[in-house]
Formats: structure tokens, C-alpha cells, sequence
């Protein structure tokens, strides 16, 4: 007898035979025990997961001489002619090769003529999408209204290419890829079946190469068991398919983390020299990143294809690559893909990736950046007095035509409200510069930054928002503060905190001041209304701070 491989062999031969595919079996069988079935039915879905095989199934139980059942007994002679395709009463169509409005004819001239042996005639026709326009349109009244012993089952990989008016007179089934776990249990059952010894990582290779493909495993298994005999193992399938490593991954991103260009320029060199198909390993790469991207942000395990030995390295990985830098990074390989299918050399477009990858900087967030700043703002403001105990304004001199600011962007105080109180401090040593009497504008004017610095003890990001706004008046007790239109975020979010910006309006004030908040043409750096921001950036982007740090450092500002 002939050899018959093992895709044939292990085909499903009842319905708990068919693996990953548990929704569309309790469907089906429900209406088998409950007689509610459909004339039509569509079988959808990638390759090799089970859709033909489940037609099969569906025939036999509706077949079977004990049927219709949910357990074909296999044993018949009707459930061994639709197992061997000899069936009278079941017909495979390819519709590749039977796509003309002819065929199409000559099946509505058979469907009429009772079965012969069972009790339904089932027509069951694979990769149906590939039927003309002229076939399909043939196909209509008889799929409407066939006779009662008819039942026809459709399986396609493309089911966007079937007509609207096709699909609405059928049951749709939609089949999944098949998990790895699935794929691994039915090649270990295999394996222990034909008596061939495999290790765990052979399993997992040839299971990620099946890509969700019961048969493409079961075929890849097939080839295995030819080339190394009865004993597979990890570098055998290495070997014989011409996978790559997942060792040069890890390796990979060692350098990136190391920043050493060299050695990862060295690996891409070997992966050429090899033989590797380029986008394969670049496909390989982004796989990498993505399972660590996922420990780094909690995922499941469940979620990476890996061994578990990998998934603990992808532990150790995720600890020192942040969630931010794998972003970044995955950015990179997916704009250098776009590059694969362009340049004629593919290796330039992947050596000038990886060159970006080991130079990249670390993310930094906004919120640490601008808390460092202040840092060395408070430790600038602190020797600048040391060096000079005696600065302040000249004695015995008039006033100078304008007022010194403390920051280019700070409001100047308005001439002509009379002298400012003098400044003193509570128990605590925070400012209190009006202990009675109302609080006056100016004042509040004046003391915008320690108001801003207050409010960054309790939050850094509430009080950076703050530093954008613009002292406009005081409307009755109610002080307004402005910000330009494009900071909707910002107003948002200190007015969902205002006990934040109160108390820190309290604490240099020295008495509680109700705010508001409004939106319009102001702009903090510019001091005032009439210099409303462009728009161009985002909220942080706005900071004077942040723009000069991007442009001196060439930093990347990642959203």
C-alpha cells in the first residue's frame, strides 16, 4: 500500500477531531440534535484549519446509516465511501477548476435526483470564491430554494471575493487560526502515535512555522520525520527549514541595550552569509520586540508563542528595555520593512535600522525632564545668591525705566498701584506676603512662579500646566487665569485638581482664592494676551523649556 502522509492520515474524522474550532463544532451539532438545518452553509477562514474536514464531518453525521447523529460511527459503508471520496451522494467540487456558468448548470440538472444511499446529496465545493460572476449569478435560485434532501457546504480562504447576494442566502461559519497550544498537543499525539521521538523546542519551531496551520504542521512534521528519521530536534528543524535562531534575536537586543553597533552590524552579516531570507529575519526581529513589548506592559503569557525557557529570557528583556524604548524600536523595524520592498538591496535598509537602534537614546518622560530642570534651577537660584549676598536694587537712586524680571516670560508688574507689601513668612517658612487686606493683582502678578512652584510639590504635572497660564484679572474675589487656545488639555486637567492649585494659592498668598480658568489669545512665554501659541505642537511641546531641549540636544519628543 501506499505511503499516506500524515495531513491525510489525521484528517478529523468526527467532530472531536477537530481542533481550535469549538464554536463552529457546537453550532453545527446543536443543529444536527435539534433537526435545524441549513440548505446552505459557508466555511471561511486561513488554510488548513479544519473547513473541509468539516464538511466532511457534517456529511457523514447527516449520512451515517445510523445518522442523522453526532457521532459518526466511521465504521459504515457510507462513513468509509465519504472518508475515501467515493462517496454516491457526496460531491467534492474544486471550484478552481469548475468555475464556468456550464458546471454550475449541470449541478442544478443533478441536485434534483434523490440520494442514493443516504439521506441527503451534499455538494460540497472548495475554494468557492474562484466561481465567475456568471456561475454565481446561475447559482442564486438554486441556492434560495433547493430541494429538502439538498445541502450544500462552501469553504473559501477569501470570502470578501463572494457576492453579497451569495453570502446572505447562507450560514456563515467563520473558522480561526489554531492556537499553538492546539497545534503542540495534536503533534505530541502524533508523534507518540507514529513512535517518533521529538524535543519540546522541535515542537515549538514546527508549530510557529505552521503559522495556525494544522496541516502545515502536520506536513512540516511529515518532512522532519523524513530527514532526521525517528529523532527531531530543535537544530534539526533549524537545519532542515532554514529558520533562524531565536538565540540572534536575543543576542540583537543585547546590543541594542549595549549600544554596540559593531557586534549587531556583525550579526545582520551573519544572518546574510547564512543564507537567511532578509525579511524573514526583520519579520523575526519585530516578532522579538512584540513579545517582550507584551511582558512589559503585564500581558498574559498565553499571548507569546515561545517556549518557556524563551519566555523567561522575554522576563529578563522586558526588566531592561521599557515599554517606550520597544515601541520606538518596533517604529524602527516597521519603517525599515517599508524599505525591504523597495530598495533592490535589502541590506542596506536593515544595517541602517539596526545602526539607529544601538544609537538610540533612552525615553525620558516630560514629568521627570522638567522636574530635573527645576532641580537645577533651585540649585542655580541657590549659588547665585552665595556669590551674591548683597544683590537687589540700587539705594539712593530713582527707579529704573522698566522693572527687572525674574523670567523673560514673567508679566512685568503694572506702575502706579502704589507700593507692594512687604514680604514675610508663617511658622513653616512659606511665603506670606499680604497677612490683611485683600490680595491685590499685582501681587498675585509677582508671585506667579512660587504659586507655579507650590503647586509641583503636590503634582509636577499640575503645576507645569499652571506655568502656562497668564494672570489676567481679578474679577471680584475671583482670579481669572488664562491660557491660549490650543491648552484645552491643560485647563481640563487643573481644573479636575484645583484643590491643588488653591492650596497653593493659599500658601503664598497667606488666604484662600477662588479661580477660574479661561481660554483664549494668551500665550505664558509671550507675557500676556495678543501672542496666542501657533498650534503646531502638543501640549508639552508648548514649553519653552521642552522646545529648547529638542533643539539643543536634538532630542525626540515621542508621543
Amino acid at each position: 500500500m501506499a505511503y499516506l502522509v500524515l495531513a491525510r492520515k489525521w484528517r478529523p474524522r468526527d467532530w472531536e477531531g477537530l481542533v481550535g474550532q469549538e464554536h463552529v463544532t457546537a453550532t453545527l451539532k446543536n443543529a444536527i440534535q435539534h433537526n435545524r438545518l441549513a440548505h446552505a452553509y459557508l466555511f471561511t477562514g486561513p488554510r488548513g484549519v479544519g473547513k473541509t474536514s468539516a464538511a466532511r464531518v457534517l456529511a457523514k453525521s447527516l449520512n451515517c446509516e445510523s445518522g442523522p447523529t453526532l457521532t459518526p460511527c466511521n465504521q459504515c459503508s457510507n462513513c468509509r465511501e465519504i472518508t475515501e471520496s467515493r462517496s454516491v451522494d457526496v460531491f467534492e467540487i474544486d471550484g478552481a477548476s469548475n468555475r464556468g456558468i456550464e458546471e454550475v448548470r449541470n449541478l442544478r440538472e443533478n441536485i434534483r435526483y434523490s440520494p442514493a444511499k443516504g439521506k441527503y446529496r451534499i455538494y460540497i465545493i472548495d475554494e468557492v470564491h474562484m466561481l465567475t460572476t456568471e456561475a454565481f449569478n446561475a447559482l442564486l435560485k438554486t441556492l434560495e430554494e433547493p430541494p429538502d434532501h439538498v445541502v450544500m457546504i462552501f469553504a473559501t480562504t477569501e470570502p470578501h471575493k463572494i457576492p453579497a447576494t451569495i453570502l446572505s442566502r447562507c450560514q456563515r461559519f467563520d473558522f480561526r487560526r489554531i492556537p499553538l497550544q492546539g497545534i503542540l498537543d495534536q503533534l505530541r499525539l502524533i508523534c507518540r502515535s507514529e513512535n517518533v521521538g521529538i524535543d519540546e523546542e522541535a515542537l515549538h519551531l514546527i508549530a510557529r512555522k505552521a503559522d495556525g496551520s494544522m496541516r502545515d504542521s502536520q506536513s512540516v512534521l511529515d518532512q522532519m520525520i523524513s530527514y532526521t528519521g525517528k529523532a527531531i530536534t530543535g537544530p534539526d528543524v533549524i537545519q532542515a527549514l532554514g529558520l533562524i535562531e531565536q538565540e540572534v534575536f536575543f543576542e540583537l537586543t543585547d546590543c541594542i541595550i549595549s549600544r554596540d553597533t559593531g557586534r549587531a552590524l556583525n550579526l545582520v552579516d551573519k544572518a546574510i552569509a547564512r543564507g537567511y531570507d532578509l525579511e524573514e529575519f526583520w519579520s523575526g526581529l519585530a516578532s522579538h520586540l512584540r513579545n517582550a513589548l507584551i511582558i512589559s506592559m503585564g500581558g498574559s503569557m498565553d499571548l507569546i508563542e515561545a517556549s518557556e525557557p524563551d519566555r523567561k529570557r522575554y522576563q529578563e528583556l522586558a526588566a531592561d528595555l521599557p515599554a517606550e524604548d520597544l515601541i520606538r524600536l518596533i517604529r524602527i523595524t516597521a519603517d525599515a520593512s517599508l524599505g525591504l520592498k523597495r530598495n533592490p538591496n535589502a541590506r542596506i535598509p536593515i544595517e541602517t535600522a539596526v545602526v539607529r537602534m544601538t544609537r538610540l537614546d533612552r525615553t525620558v518622560r516630560i514629568e521627570e525632564l522638567l522636574a530635573g530642570l527645576a532641580e537645577i534651577q533651585a540649585l542655580g537660584t541657590q549659588v547665585h545668591t552665595r556669590h551674591h549676598p548683597h544683590a537687589g536694587p540700587e539705594k539712593g537712586g530713582q527707579d529704573s525705566a522698566e522693572p527687572q524680571k525674574k523670567n523673560p516670560g514673567e508679566p512685568v508688574p503694572v506702575k502706579g498701584g502704589g507700593p507692594e507689601p512687604p514680604a514675610v513668612t508663617d511658622a513653616a517658612g512659606q511665603p506670606n506676603p499680604v497677612p490683611d487686606g485683600p490680595v491685590r493683582f499685582e501681587t498675585i502678578k509677582m508671585r506667579l512662579e512660587d504659586i507655579v512652584e507650590h503647586a509641583k510639590k503636590s503634582r509636577i504635572t499640575i503645576g507645569s500646566f499652571l506655568q502656562e497660564g497668564v494672570p489676567v484679572r481679578l474679577d471680584g474675589h475671583v482670579l481669572e487665569i488664562g491660557f491660549a487656545n490650543s491648552n484645552g488639555f491643560h485647563v481640563d486637567a487643573i481644573m479636575r485638581c484645583k484643590g491643588i492649585v488653591g492650596a497653593a494659592l493659599k500658601d503664598v498668598l497667606g488666604r484662600e482664592l477662588p479661580f477660574r480658568c479661561i481660554r483664549g489669545d494668551f500665550n505664558r512665554t509671550a507675557g500676556g494676551p495678543g501672542n496666542a501659541d501657533s498650534g503646531t505642537g502638543g501640549q508639552d511641546r508648548q514649553n519653552a523649556t521642552v522646545k529648547k531641549l529638542i533643539t539643543d540636544f536634538d532630542a525626540e519628543f515621542v508621543e
